[in-house]
């Protein structure tokens, strides 16, 4: 999680992009139920981009246009929910508890701790299927992130 949020940060969130992309292409990879990282991405940047894009450079798009932006943020909180729902299937399928809550995506505030929590455990649910146990200094400091109990 360390790295994720210090490159994110770094690179004004386009390594988050970077990481959506292939976490999503990772797991469709292992034969889970996800949409591909070009199908949870490339409608959320042109989502954003196009309707502020033709609001700022085409006079003939009408006043207001822009607010169409909303349906980019819209879809990422599609593919967050959709992400959420199938990381606690593959917990449940291992016999283990479900770690996140998927309806905190839609309060403020909790839909960026269910986003961190969502980061740790799908690097926890990869350690531990492998065996390779991987160090958390910022969960490990903030037990809430990684608290599955």
């Amino acid at each position: 999680m360390t790295r994720v949020i210090l490159l994110s940060v770094a690179t004004g969130l386009l390594y988050y992009g970077y990481y959506k992309w292939k976490i999503q292409d990772e797991l469709k990879a292992h034969g889970e139920r996800v949409w591909s990282g070009a199908v949870c991405i490339i409608p959320f940047v042109l989502g954003i981009a196009l309707p502020l894009l033709l609001a700022a450079f085409d006079p003939d798009v009408p006043a207001g246009f822009a607010r169409f932006s909303f349906l980019g943020v819209l879809w990422i909180y599609i593919v967050q929910f959709r992400l959420y729902r199938e990381i606690n299937r593959l917990y449940v399928a291992q016999g283990w508890n479900p770690p996140l809550v998927s309806w905190w995506i839609v309060v403020p505030g909790f839909n960026l701790v269910v986003g961190l929590r969502q980061i740790h455990f799908l690097s926890e649910y990869w350690a531990r299927l492998t065996d390779t146990p991987t160090p958390d200094p910022i969960a490990e400091k903030i037990p809430f992130l990684s608290n599955n109990d």
